[in-house]
C-alpha cells in the first residue's frame, strides 16, 4: 500500500479524531477534522506530491500556507498543490476549526498512467491558495468516500484522478488516440538521436526530453518510426557511415573509429545486420 511519510511540527493544532482514509495505486487520501488557537502554525514536508483542499471552516482564510516561514495572512483559496519535497508553513490567523482532505500522490505512478514524466514543470511548480470550483466540488466527494467507506475503490480512485487531471490540465493527446507521438516530439527526438547517434544513450534520457515515461515513449516511438528507439539510433549510424565510405575514401577500420564501433569486425557485423552486405560487398556495388 502507498505511504506518503510526510513529516510535520504542529503548535496550536488539536485533530478531533484520527483522519478518515482511503489508499489506491500510487494515491492515499485522508480526512482531518481540526482545531486550531489563534497563531497556531505548522511545518511540513514530503516526498510525494499533495493537492491540499479545505472542505469547511469557520470563516474565509481560517489557514494560510506558505513556501516560506513567517506565514502572513494572504489569498484565501481553498486549494493548494506541493510538490514533492517543497517544506511548508501554515498559520492560523485566528481560532478556527476546519476540515480538510490531503490527496498525496506518488508522481510516477500517476504520470505513468498518462505517457508522461515526472519531471513535467507541471508536477513541478507549486500553487498556494487558490481556487478552482470544479477540484473544490470533486473533493467534497472524495471526502465523503473516506469518511463512509462504503463504496468501490475504483469510485475513490476515479474522483482523485479527476482532481489530478483538472489541476494538471492533462488534455487528451493525439499521441495518445493513435499510440504514436506528435510531430513536435517525434521531431525533438529523432534530432537528438541523430545528433547523439554515436553515443551509448539512455532510454530514459530521451525519454525525459520530450516528457514521457520510458515505457510510453518506446512504443510511440516505434509506433511512428516502425524502429524502437536504438534501432533509429543505429540506422543514423549506418547512413553515417555510408557517407564516409564514400565521401571520404576512408578505410573501413577509420570509419569504424569515427563512428564510435569497438573496431572494423564489430562495424562488419552491425553494417551486415542492416543492409544485408558487409561494407567492403556494398562499396563495391555503390561504385559500379
Amino acid at each position: 500500500m502507498f505511504h506518503p511519510n510526510m513529516r510535520s511540527i504542529v503548535e496550536g493544532f488539536s485533530p478531533n479524531g484520527g483522519p478518515k482514509w482511503r489508499s489506491w495505486n500510487g494515491m492515499l487520501a485522508d480526512v482531518w477534522k481540526v482545531t486550531g488557537e489563534a497563531g497556531a502554525s505548522g511545518e511540513y514536508v514530503s516526498p510525494h506530491a499533495r493537492l491540499f483542499t479545505v472542505i469547511d471552516e469557520t470563516q474565509p482564510g481560517a489557514l494560510a500556507l506558505s513556501d516560506q516561514p513567517g506565514v502572513t495572512p494572504g489569498p484565501t483559496g481553498r486549494l493548494s498543490y506541493i510538490p514533492p519535497g517543497l517544506r511548508i508553513w501554515s498559520l492560523a490567523p485566528s481560532q478556527t476549526r476546519l476540515r480538510h482532505l490531503d490527496l498525496h500522490v506518488d508522481l510516477t505512478q500517476f504520470t505513468e498512467k498518462f505517457g508522461l514524466g515526472p519531471a513535467d514543470e507541471r508536477f513541478l511548480t507549486p500553487r498556494l491558495m487558490f481556487d478552482n470550483p470544479r477540484i473544490e466540488a470533486l473533493a467534497q466527494l472524495l471526502a465523503e468516500d473516506c469518511v463512509t467507506s462504503t463504496s468501490h475503490d475504483l469510485y475513490g480512485e476515479g474522483i482523485a484522478t479527476a482532481m489530478l487531471v483538472e489541476l494538471f490540465g492533462i488534455a487528451q493527446q493525439a499521441e495518445n488516440m493513435r499510440g504514436q507521438l506528435s510531430p513536435r516530439r517525434l521531431k525533438l527526438a529523432t534530432h537528438f538521436l541523430a545528433e547523439h547517434c554515436y553515443d551509448s544513450l539512455r532510454l530514459e534520457d530521451i525519454a525525459g526530453l520530450v516528457g514521457l515515461s520510458p515505457s510510453y515513449f518506446s512504443s510511440a516511438f516505434k509506433a511512428s518510426t516502425g524502429l524502437t528507439p536504438h534501432q533509429w539510433q543505429m540506422q543514423e549510424r549506418i547512413t553515417r557511415v555510408k557517407t564516409l565510405l564514400v565521401e571520404r575514401q576512408a578505410s573501413i577500420s577509420e570509419v569504424a573509429a569515427l563512428c564510435g564501433f569497438a573496431d572494423q569486425a564489430h562495424l562488419t557485423r552491425v553494417f551486415k545486420r542492416h543492409c544485408g552486405l558487409t561494407p567492403a560487398a556494398w562499396l563495391r556495388l555503390s561504385n559500379v
